[in-house]
């Protein structure tokens, strides 16, 4: 995706006009979230400047802070980063390569997933054979779907670059996408794990997801409405054809 982004961080990609980062705050703005803390890797002064300059705007969150991920050591990691801004409190987390289509904001979901459960939540979304060449790298979970819950059995490993997911003869599946809801306790989990890596080993979400799932901590959500992976030239392409007379995240509260 470099081409695209005109040497700019890929979190501040238009779509339909808009940067990706601008949307994904919009969605949190809309679900109710009026605290964010965006997690940014260095020298990316531009990216500070637009999450900043957003806070209190319309349809954005009152209060927008920035940290900066020193090292790219994986998203386990980049969620450890918030955790003085968190404190105690239950918080989400939303990747800005996800973008989704929905009368309800797809972090709106989770967080009434997590009021119905008290568990920690990952947003799924269903895949058929079809969505093959749009879904790219990805793993099927394994699982049972009760309404919109799915109920996770195991935590699969993520598929290799250039990889597609494989049914095995199913008529759909679901995976895993850029949404969750943690608990506090999250932040144990990341550093039990980190303790059985190797010195400079990326620290996944995977492994944590999987040590709260043993714990009976962690439940699937179903996402209801269009997921748009723009992380993929295809993705990217159909999101900004689908959004273009929206010039404003539309969400309902």
């Amino acid at each position: 995706m470099a081409s695209l982004t005109g040497g700019r961080a890929k979190e501040l990609m238009p779509v339909a006009g808009q940067p990706l980062l601008i949307r994904v705050l919009g969605e949190c703005a809309a679900s109710g979230v009026d605290e964010v803390l965006v997690v940014a890797a260095p020298n990316k002064e531009d990216l500070v400047d637009v999450a900043t300059s957003a806070a209190g705007k319309p349809g954005m969150p009152l209060r927008v802070e920035t940290v900066v991920q020193r090292e790219p050591r994986g998203l386990a990691d980049a969620i450890r980063h918030g955790q003085r801004f968190v404190g105690n409190q239950p918080f989400g987390v939303a990747l800005p390569d996800n973008l989704f289509l929905a009368d309800t904001p797809a972090l709106r979901q989770l967080i009434d997933t997590y009021d119905r459960t008290g568990k920690n939540v990952v947003a799924m979304v269903e895949l058929f054979p079809e969505d093959a060449e749009r879904a790219g790298p990805t793993a099927i979970y394994p699982g049972k779907m009760e309404g919109d819950l799915f109920h996770i059995s195991e935590v699969p490993s993520k598929g290799s670059r250039g990889s597609t997911f494989d049914l095995n003869g199913a008529a759909s599946g679901v995976t895993g996408v850029g949404r969750y809801v943690f608990l506090p306790e999250v932040f144990s989990a990341i550093s039990e794990v980190e303790k059985g890596l190797a010195a400079g080993a990326e620290l996944d979400d995977v492994p944590v997801m999987a040590l709260l799932l043993e714990r009976g901590r962690l439940i699937g959500r179903r996402i209801v409405g269009d997921f748009l992976d723009v992380g993929l030239p295809i993705g990217y392409k159909e999101a900004n054809e689908r959004l273009v007379d929206n010039q404003q995240p539309r969400f309902a509260r």
